[in-house]
């Protein structure tokens, strides 16, 4: 039995920088986070308070995201979801507020997540660190959407270029697909082609640092 902290499952509203008349470079760079295909949370080092979350990282500290980041938001303050990861993350915030940077990771042993505390060292600025959480998969769909359409795949070339960076082999795509192995293999070779990549380990490599672009854009709350 999973030794769970207290948290609250609720779905509160993503907390945003409160400013009475929000400026139009806070509205830009709430936009510009809600873009990035990570979860960012700001969140104070001394009292775990979240002060902003993007949506991703919002959605990765309730419900079911909780389960598969190992972090929850209870009261508004940051908790791990196992008791046993707490003083993990009591010790990587505490050498945070020395400016030392830090990768936890959380979960048990079947389901093990990683995520980033970066401090923020802002001149006068209060002791915030920067939670930057796993990507949930190796390249969002919408970016590879837009990366298939600038090289000129076809629909199931897509699909198949799709399936080999979730891991699946030729011979589990023809499966898959329901298609014979050599037509899978015709279509990785025009993919190659066409992504000038010679393999299909620099297939995935080209695929794996596209810029990070979110599945949506949230709509930003005052």
């Amino acid at each position: 039995m999973l030794n769970i902290a207290p948290s609250s499952f609720a779905a509160d509203p993503i907390n945003y920088i409160n400013e009475s008349e929000p400026s139009d470079t806070l509205v830009l760079m709430q936009c510009v986070l809600e873009q990035m295909d990570y979860g960012l949370a700001l969140v104070h080092m001394a009292t775990r308070q979240i002060r902003f979350a993007n949506r991703l990282a919002h959605d990765a500290l309730n419900g079911p995201g909780s389960l598969r980041s190992g972090l929850c938001a209870a009261d508004g303050r940051l908790n791990t979801l196992l008791r046993t990861d707490t003083p993990q993350l009591e010790h990587a915030l505490l050498r945070a507020q020395t400016g030392v940077r830090a990768l936890i990771s959380l979960g048990g042993e079947d389901c093990t997540t990683s995520v980033a505390l970066v401090p923020l060292n802002a001149p006068g600025a209060a002791p915030y660190a920067l939670l930057v959480f796993a990507k949930q998969q190796l390249c969002d769909s919408s970016t590879m959407a837009l990366f298939a359409r600038e090289r000129g795949l076809t629909s199931a070339e897509s699909n198949v270029l799709a399936s080999v960076c979730s891991g699946m082999r030729p011979t589990e795509i023809a499966t898959h697909h329901g298609v014979q192995i050599s037509t899978v293999r015709s279509q990785l070779r025009s993919i190659r082609i066409k992504t000038r990549c010679d393999t299909i380990r620099q297939l995935v490599e080209t695929v794996s640092i596209l810029p990070p672009m979110a599945r949506h854009m949230a709509v930003i709350q005052h």
